[in-house]
């Protein structure tokens, strides 16, 4: 649906479905970063895994895939993507900062956190959104 469809709707005194303004969750215009499409490989779909849940202690269990395009493993990956924004949340309060007060940049600079966590996640192989899925199949 285009911009002239959606003035033509409003126009007419309809409504606009929800569905024709939300796609997979995320609103149109959204300009943040998101973790579909981050795996395309056919590898992707078998792959170890990584980080701290590479670590499978147990020698009697077999070893086991992942399946990193699957949507469990994009919402795993927005989970450790939660945990880690939390992290680094609590880090940046460490910091002190000369004007405290000026709430457009305390928005933009947590915007940029935003995205600092989603790069971390996508990148830095902490292996938590692995143990998520693991624990979900």
């Amino acid at each position: 649906m285009n911009l002239t469809d959606v003035s033509k709707v409003y126009l007419n005194n309809s409504s606009i479905s929800s569905s024709q303004i939300v796609e997979n969750g995320r609103f149109n215009g959204d300009y943040t970063s998101s973790y579909k499409g981050s795996f395309k490989s056919e590898l992707d779909k078998v792959a170890m895994p990584s980080g701290a849940a590479a670590n499978q202690g147990n020698s009697h269990v077999q070893p086991k895939t992942i399946d990193k395009t699957s949507e469990l493993y994009e919402k795993s990956l927005e989970l450790e993507g939660f945990f880690v924004k939390q992290m680094l949340t609590e880090m940046r309060r460490t910091i002190m900062k000369a004007n405290e007060s000026d709430f457009a940049q305390n928005m933009y600079e947590d915007m940029l956190y935003d995205e600092y966590a989603t790069a971390l996640t996508k990148n830095a192989g902490f292996g938590l959104a692995d143990q998520i899925y693991l624990s979900l199949v």
